[in-house]
């Protein structure tokens, strides 16, 4: 089914279910969230789309958001909004509507129907469980009390859930959110994560080396 909705190019990618707050400030897309606000009181706003944008270049592929708080208004007409992201869109075509923002008509996609294989959600889960432990080594603090907690909140794999925590370049992201299989994005973040964590773990070596002059500890 297609869909026309107004497109916001930004130079990051949204993920399903992320939630993102935004500073709008631009009269464009002012009016563009004026035309996605409710026509009555108590309704819900219409959803725009948010597609990468790099050097002019905006992506076909993006993520439709739903403005979920409108947080607070500043003295030179900008204001702060919380939104929630859906459903990922391709854009088909530019509509030709004399706006000063670009609506787009779109078709919105999900992944195909396939189970997640256990054993590469295991081991993509057990690779973020160590550099989550990396991170907080090197921070010099704690690894944190809800590390497992968290990790049993990523059921069924849920790859955009820990791209999400990983802060991965745009355009890594932006192949993540066009794939349309858990687990080709599982086996995406699996490859990255086996080469991330010797690059991490020989920095934290150096570190210690350096702090303790060469020396072995007492």
């Amino acid at each position: 089914m297609d869909n026309l909705i107004p497109l916001f190019p930004l130079g990051i990618v949204v993920f399903p279910q992320q939630t993102l707050p935004l500073h709008i400030f631009e009269e464009r897309y002012k009016m563009m969230i004026s035309d996605c606000a409710p026509e009555c009181e108590g309704g819900s706003y219409s959803a725009f789309g948010i597609s990468w944008e790099e050097e002019g270049e905006v992506a076909q592929a993006g993520c439709a958001v739903v403005v979920s708080k409108i947080v607070r208004h500043h003295s030179d007409g900008s204001f702060d909004i919380v939104t929630n992201a859906t459903q990922r869109y391709r854009a088909i075509e530019v509509s030709e509507d004399e706006k000063p923002y670009q609506p787009a008509r779109v078709e919105f996609f999900d992944d195909l129907e396939e189970g997640v294989e256990p054993h590469l959600e295991a081991t993509v889960r057990e690779r973020f469980r160590t550099l989550v432990e990396l991170a907080a080594r090197e921070a010099g603090a704690q690894v944190p009390d809800t590390l497992e907690e968290g990790l049993e909140d990523l059921s069924g794999g849920d790859a955009f859930t820990m791209a999400m925590r990983m802060g991965l370049e745009a355009r890594y992201k932006q192949e993540m959110l066009e794939m349309e299989s858990e687990n080709a994005r599982l086996e995406s973040l699996s490859g990255y994560l086996e080469r991330l964590l010797p690059v991490l773990e020989q920095r934290l070596e150096r570190k210690h080396s350096a702090r303790s002059n060469g020396k072995a500890p007492n």
